[in-house]
């Protein structure tokens, strides 16, 4: 018996191991775009994105994207149901019915730059003085017909 014991051991032993399914290291994300805003009131306000299609609670939302009530974001992270959604990361791309830029203050040349998330540069025409303050910190702009900045908010 114990020799039984010993092979069966033995034969378990040397079975080659079982394929474990690949463990993906990020799952993949998802992406929304829609007008976020806080519904609710303090001191907990309820993140959401309102789309075209509805709207759907923001899990995760950081203090910075708070600031961005009203303004047409695209989101990216996990959708957790059908109507809630994790944040990972975001972008402002419009404000008032104009197309946004969103990135971090650069000095330029002539005035200031924004740097876009994909290392591009965007000139930020007609800025105020008070961009000085703003170099390194992330923004939104908007611009006018000219091209000259028409409003603008830090992130």
């Amino acid at each position: 018996m114990r020799l039984f014991a010993v092979c069966t051991g033995a034969a378990l032993a040397c079975r080659a191991p079982a394929v474990k399914p690949a463990v993906d290291a990020q799952p993949a994300a998802d992406t929304l775009r829609g007008t976020f805003v806080l519904e609710g009131s303090d001191p907990y306000p309820m993140a959401v994105v309102r789309t075209s299609s509805g709207r759907v609670v923001i899990d995760g939302a950081t203090a910075g994207m708070l600031k961005l009530s009203q303004l047409d974001l695209w989101v990216r992270g996990t959708r957790t149901s059908a109507d809630r959604f994790h944040v990972a990361d975001y972008r402002v791309r419009g404000a008032n019915g104009a197309r946004a830029w969103d990135g971090k203050v650069r000095k330029g040349p002539t005035g200031f730059r924004l740097e876009l998330d994909d290392g591009s540069l965007h000139d930020i025409r007609g800025a105020p003085v008070n961009f000085a303050q703003l170099v390194g910190s992330r923004v939104w702009v908007t611009e006018n017909p000219d091209g000259t900045l028409r409003e603008y908010g830090v992130i």
